[in-house]
């Protein structure tokens, strides 16, 4: 992935996108082999793990003797208080990394953000590692139905909801504690891939009803790499006039809601934005110092 000049967006390479496609072949036909295998009616999806989260871990590292590491402190400890007091946080707290290449571990985070917040924040406390979190962002998405009774896809549509990366912002929330450590980053990679939903209906209904089975990769578009507070900026729309108030952030930002509120928050608690005062009856903001400075440049 080469990054450009000036802004934190890499481009996916022809040879990435190709070695991407290979891995999900890969793990999509070791899925089917085990559905063969382990289960009767067959069917996508039956492997430990999502296969979302599986194509993404052999892509950031083909090498599988890095993989699921358990972190209990007793490498790359920091040498804090005394030995006793180390062994009894080390007997606590245990967590197994997703990947654990050198000293950076990697998490890969098809979810929410809420879940991964005490495991950062303990590793960053107790330990010498690096944290990089990666989350895919299906840009593109194709929707599948999946007649749970024959095992055949009913429909395959192209859905008009498209995702981006205003798309966690309120996730962010969960980070700001650590977004502005050098020891975290963020890699948010956009993606086409697909939705398998399944036929849940129960007899004697006449409207069919879906649920999400699983996301499967199709390919990488692009990726988002977030090392520093500053590179956060890119949450605030250039065309908003500072002083503001969330109200007008959502307007400009088209994120709504309380969670227009949230990365507002997230962006005062990392120094981006301050309170200034009142706009009527709600609490104004404006850029920072430095970041007013940044947008002038």
């Amino acid at each position: 992935m080469q990054i450009k000049d000036n802004c934190s967006i890499f481009e996916i390479s022809g040879v990435d996108t190709l070695r991407f496609r290979r891995i999900v072949i890969d793990v999509m036909s070791e899925a089917c082999q085990l559905s063969v295998d382990d289960d009767e009616h067959g069917g996508i999806g039956t492997l430990g793990e999502k296969q979302m989260h599986a194509a993404i871990k052999r892509f950031i590292c083909p090498d599988e003797s890095k993989h699921e590491i358990l972190i209990d402190g007793s490498i790359g400890c920091k040498n804090t208080a005394s030995d006793e007091e180390s062994d009894k946080k080390k007997k606590k707290r245990r967590f197994v990394a997703d990947i654990l290449d050198g000293n950076t571990i990697y998490e890969i985070q098809t979810g929410g953000f809420s879940p991964l917040k005490d495991k950062i924040q303990w590793i960053l406390d107790n330990t010498t590692y690096n944290v990089t979190v990666i989350h895919p962002i299906a840009e593109t998405k194709w929707v599948s139905l999946i007649n749970t009774k024959t095992g055949n896809i009913e429909n395959r549509r192209k859905s008009h909801i498209k995702g981006k990366i205003t798309d966690i912002a309120p996730e962010l929330y969960f980070f700001r504690d650590f977004i502005s450590s050098p020891r975290f980053s963020l890699v948010i990679l956009m993606m086409e891939a697909e939705q398998y939903k399944k036929n849940i209906q129960k007899d004697g209904r006449k409207r069919p009803r879906y649920r999400k089975y699983e996301l499967i990769p199709i390919s990488l578009l692009r990726a988002y790499v977030f090392r520093s507070a500053s590179d956060y900026s890119l949450f605030i729309p250039n065309d908003l006039e500072d002083p503001f108030c969330a109200k007008n952030y959502s307007a400009k930002s088209g994120i709504r809601g309380i969670d227009a509120y949230s990365i507002v928050k997230t962006l005062c608690h990392i120094g981006l934005l301050e309170e200034s005062g009142n706009l009527g009856r709600a609490i104004a903001y404006r850029r920072t110092n430095s970041e007013r400075g940044r947008k002038e440049e």
